[in-house]
C-alpha cells in the first residue's frame, strides 16, 4: 500500500541554497520507497525577520492587512524554489501557496486560524504523480486575501494538512533531533524522547519548548496522526509522538521549560481578587500566571507586549510592574511528580525574587528573574530527572 508522508522544513533546514538541495535529496529518497509526499516549507533562515524590519524602515505601524501579504512571500519563495530543486532532480513537482492548496483560515490577520482545508488541489496533484509543495504559515481567509497563521504556523499548516488528507504520519524536520527533557541547547544532560503522547508533547509546546508549534500538536492529536520530530541535519530518527495518556507512562515528570519576554505585577494587600479574576477569564488581560497569597490576589505576570495595558488596568490596586521576568515550569504527570517537582521548588537557592506561581494543571511555574533562568532550569532539572534513563521512552 502507497503511503502518504507529510514532511516539514523549517527555516533552518532550508537557511541556505545548499540546505535546501539536502532536503530536496531526503524528498527524492522518501519518493524512491513509493511515497506520495506533501512538503510544507517555511521561510528561509531568517527571512521571515528581515521582512519585519523592512516594513518597520516604512512605517511605524505596518496595517495588519499590508503585513501579511509581505511576510506571507518569505514561504512563497522557499516554495517555488523547492520545486525547482525537485525538478531539477527528475522528480515531478508543484508549487502551491497556503491559499492554492485549499487552506482556508479567518480573518485574524497576524494570528490566523485555520477553518477548514478542501483537500481537493492537493490530492488532484498526488493523483498525477507529483511531488506537492505548500508555502506554510498561510491561508486565505476569503476572496483573494491571505492571511497568516503566527509564528510557527508552518509546524500548524503540516499537521492540518496531514490530517485532513489522511497521512500514514507527519514528519516535521528542525535543526534539533527530536523532543527533549529541557532545550538541550543550554541545559546540560537533557535527554531525548524516544516515544512521547500528543498531551505531554501539548504540555511542553504550550509552556515554553520551541520544538513543535502548540496548534501542529493540537492539530496531531486531533487527527490521531503519528507526529515525527527530527532533524533534517543528521539521520537520526528523532521523536515519534503517538496516542496515549498521562498514566500510561511510567516516570512522574515530563521536563523543564521555560518563557521569556514577561513582565510581573505585584498587588498591594488590599486588591480585589474577585474583581481582578473577572478581569482574567473574560479575556480582556491574556496573564500567564496568578499567585494567590491567601484569599488575596498577590502577583500577575503577563508578556511585554500586555505590560502597558495591564498596568492601566492594575493602577487602582497598587499594581508596580516589575521588567525582566521569566516563567520556569516543571510539567509533571502524577501525584509523585507534583510532590517532587513542588519541594524542589521551594528549595531552590534563588528565592529572594521568585515566586511560585499559578499557570494551569499538571504544572508547577515559578516566576523568576531572566538573568537567572537557565540556572534555576538547570537545578530544577537535576534534581527531577535525576532517576530517569536515557533516551526515555514513553512506552504504551
Amino acid at each position: 500500500m502507497v503511503e502518504l508522508v507529510v514532511q516539514k522544513y523549517g527555516g533552518t533546514s532550508l537557511q541556505t541554497t545548499g540546505r535546501m538541495a539536502e532536503a530536496a535529496d531526503r524528498i527524492i529518497k522518501e519518493t524512491k520507497r513509493g511515497s506520495q509526499v506533501i512538503v510544507v516549507v517555511s521561510a528561509m533562515g531568517r527571512t521571515t525577520d528581515d521582512l519585519t524590519t523592512l516594513a518597520g524602515q516604512v512605517s511605524s505601524c505596518p496595517p495588519a492587512r499590508e503585513m501579511d501579504l509581505l511576510l506571507s512571500t518569505g514561504e512563497q519563495v522557499s516554495c517555488a524554489l523547492m520545486a525547482m530543486a525537485l525538478k531539477a532532480g527528475g522528480v515531478e513537482a508543484e508549487a502551491l501557496t497556503g491559499p492554492q492548496a485549499g487552506i482556508i483560515t479567518d480573518f485574524s490577520y497576524g494570528d490566523a486560524v485555520i477553518k477548514e482545508v478542501d483537500p481537493e488541489p492537493v490530492r488532484s496533484r498526488l493523483k498525477e504523480g507529483k511531488v506537492v509543495i505548500v508555502s506554510g504559515f498561510q491561508g486565505c481567509p476569503g476572496g483573494h486575501e491571505v492571511a497568516t497563521l503566527g509564528r510557527g504556523g508552518s509546524d500548524t499548516t503540516a499537521a492540518v494538512l496531514a490530517g485532513a488528507l489522511k497521512a500514514d504520519r507527519c514528519e516535521i524536520f528542525t535543526d534539533v533531533d527530536g523532543v527533549y527533557t529541557a532545550d538541550p541547547g543550554t541545559i546540560t544532560g537533557a535527554r531525548k524522547y524516544e516515544q512521547l503522547d500528543y498531551e505531554s508533547l501539548s504540555a511542553l509546546a504550550e509552556l515554553g519548548a520551541s520544538v513543535v508549534h502548540p496548534r501542529a500538536a493540537a492539530a496531531a492529536e486531533a487527527w490521531q496522526i503519528p507526529l515525527v520530530v527530527r532533524s533534517s541535519l543528521t539521520e537520526q530518527t528523532g521523536t515519534t509522538i503517538l496516542p496515549g495518556t498521562w498514566s500510561s507512562c511510567s516516570f512522574p515528570v515530563i521536563g523543564v521549560t521555560s518563557e521569556t519576554g514577561l513582565s510581573s505585577f505585584s498587588l498591594h494587600e488590599g486588591a480585589d481578587r474577585r474583581e481582578i479574576g473577572r478581569e482574567w477569564k473574560n479575556g480582556l488581560c491574556p496573564w500567564k500566571a496568578v499567585q494567590h497569597v491567601k484569599n488575596r490576589l498577590y502577583r500577575i505576570v503577563v508578556r511585554n507586549e500586555e505590560a502597558p495595558h495591564t498596568k492601566s488596568l492594575l493602577s487602582r490596586f497598587g499594581g508596580r510592574p516589575d521588567t525582566g521576568r521569566a516563567l520556569v515550569h516543571v510539567i509533571f504527570r502524577s501525584k509523585e511528580g507534583k510532590q517532587k517537582a513542588g519541594s524542589f521548588m521551594r528549595d531552590l537557592p534563588y528565592t529572594q525574587d521568585c515566586f511560585m506561581v499559578e499557570t494551569q494543571p499538571h504544572v508547577w511555574s515559578m516566576d523568576v528573574p531572566e538573568r537567572h533562568r537557565v540556572n534555576i532550569c538547570q537545578a530544577l532539572h537535576d534534581r527531577c530527572m535525576e532517576k530517569e534513563a536515557a533516551p526515555i521512552s514513553a512506552a504504551h
